[in-house]
């Protein structure tokens, strides 16, 4: 047997040992142990996009909680006076001042920043899994071509499918591929806003998408590419999952030469995360 065979063999052979059911519903994902991985992988970079987007949010109401306790400070204060109790008690800063120190500016540049490169992960995915390729040095160069970003825009971002897309037809049809991938491009190289897209701070929406009508600007929040993003991959899960659906019942193994390209792609370029309760020195 030549040695190409013998490769060969030996490839088909560990990939039927792997199991790679992918299954996909409205209401949960069904995946096998074996791409466990990947899908660790995509939970984690969802996870931190949503602290650091809902940072603000958390903050707020932390500051509800303090301003609570602050009253029952006062409260119990008054009750001490009242009773003659002799307690005394410095603290290292006025309480008044605590309140200014969860003020937030919001990082609006480089939310979007990162929800793009998001993006980016899901089209380099999405690109192993339609050519079966696990090289993430040929994937960073296809994906980079004009034809490849514009076809994956148009056919998970602004699919007329995708779930913020139903919900902004409207918007939708002023924003063009070319113009989400110019914003892209003019805040990952130079942190500036093309002429094109606009960003526009979530809780300005009503405000932005009224001088939206007034003056034919685009805008785009981070909270609505968020959303973008995530009708995307539910888009990419589909085809994943019907792919797979069809695959068992006519016993191929095209779905799993896929899904493994995916797996392998992660598996040997995603970035390896260690959280301080993970390191053991």
């Amino acid at each position: 047997m030549g040695l190409a065979r013998m490769k060969e063999k030996l490839i088909r052979s560990f990939m039927e040992s792997k199991s790679t059911h992918f299954i996909f519903d409205s209401d949960k994902i069904i995946i096998s142990p074996d791409l466990r991985e990947a899908a660790n992988f995509l939970c984690k970079i969802g996870e931190e996009l949503d602290s650091f987007l809902y940072f603000d949010k958390k903050l707020e109401s932390i500051m509800k909680q303090y301003r609570e306790t602050l009253e029952l400070v006062k409260a119990l204060a008054k009750k001490i006076k009242e009773n003659s109790i002799d307690f005394k008690f410095t603290l290292s800063e006025n309480p008044a001042t605590i309140g200014d120190k969860f003020k937030f500016y919001n990082p609006l540049r480089f939310q979007i920043i990162s929800l793009f490169a998001e993006l980016e992960v899901l089209m380099r995915l999405n690109y192993a899994y339609d050519n079966k390729i696990d090289d993430g040095k040929i994937i960073r160069e296809m994906t980079m071509k004009k034809e490849v970003w514009k076809c994956f825009y148009n056919d998970y971002c602004l699919n007329r499918n995708n779930e913020w897309v139903k919900d902004n037809m409207e918007r939708t049809n002023h924003i063009t591929a070319i113009e989400l991938r110019y914003l892209r491009n003019s805040l990952t190289h130079f942190l500036s806003v093309d002429t094109g897209i606009q960003i526009a701070d979530d809780q300005l929406n009503d405000k932005a998408r009224k001088l939206e009508k007034k003056t034919k600007f685009k805008f785009i929040s981070p909270q609505d590419l968020c959303k973008i993003n995530k009708g995307a991959g539910l888009l990419v899960m589909k085809k994943w999952s019907d792919d797979c659906k069809k695959c068992l019942s006519s016993n191929s193994n095209d779905f799993k030469e896929r899904i493994l390209s995916v797996n392998n792609l992660i598996k040997n370029s995603g970035a390896n995360i260690l959280y301080g309760d993970q390191i053991d020195i």
